[in-house]
């Protein structure tokens, strides 16, 4: 491993609204690609994220959370799965989304991700690369990643229209139309026929215990 993509997200449909049509193009060009959910409530919201999961074709795991809090047990199992899943890229919330929740999953990964890369706390410490923050509901005003989906598109429409409880609270098919209208809008930004945005956000590599630190050249 160590050459994957993990997202880690607040709530079953964050992972496909959000970065479904990328997830979905890893896993098509071979690349482990997993997705972390954090809670789910009410329960019954698991079988359409255990649906849309399969469509996209990633490894899903779903923590029976029934609300999200931060504090030390939460970060320290994130760093966890982190380091048992060693990807190279991690996706998750933008800090400035209108949901709470979302706000504090961000918070949490940032930790976690420091964490996993501890040698004192792991005897395999695991440096993440990257961490792109993705756009669910509120978009990014100025994205520094664009993902080229349009091959992958159809999977991400086929697994949104899975959270049946979600679509239900707008009849006039809101999710479906934000989330065809952001791609087309992403795809036009950069010259394809959809597309996903992200943030990619600079991770702190100044702690004391990484095993290397330095570097010989800035060029």
């Amino acid at each position: 491993m160590g050459n994957g993509v993990l997202a880690i997200v607040s709530h079953p449909d964050d992972e496909t609204f959000g970065c479904g049509g990328t997830l979905a193009k890893h896993v098509q060009a071979g690349a482990d690609t997993r997705v972390l959910c954090l809670t789910c409530n009410p329960e019954a919201r698991k079988h359409e994220f255990d649906a849309a999961t399969g469509i996209l074709g990633i490894a899903s795991s779903l923590w029976m959370e029934e609300n999200l809090v931060s504090g030390a047990d939460l970060i320290r199992r994130v760093a966890d799965f982190i380091d048992e899943a060693r990807p190279r890229v991690v996706i998750t919330h933008v800090p400035f989304d209108y949901h709470r929740e979302h706000k504090v999953c961000y918070e949490v990964v940032k930790e976690a991700i420091e964490w996993a890369a501890h040698t004192t706390m792991y005897e395999a410490a695991w440096q993440v690369e990257r961490l792109l923050l993705m756009e669910v509901n509120t978009l990014i005003p100025r994205p520094s990643v664009l993902v080229d989906i349009s091959e992958s598109f159809d999977v991400k429409m086929k697994a949104i229209v899975q959270y049946t409880s979600q679509l239900a609270k707008f009849p006039w098919e809101y999710y479906q139309k934000v989330n065809q209208k952001k791609a087309e809008l992403r795809g036009a930004q950069c010259n394809v026929t959809y597309a996903e945005a992200f943030i990619e956000e600079t991770l702190p590599h100044d702690g004391p215990f990484y095993s290397e630190k330095y570097t010989d050249l800035l060029v």
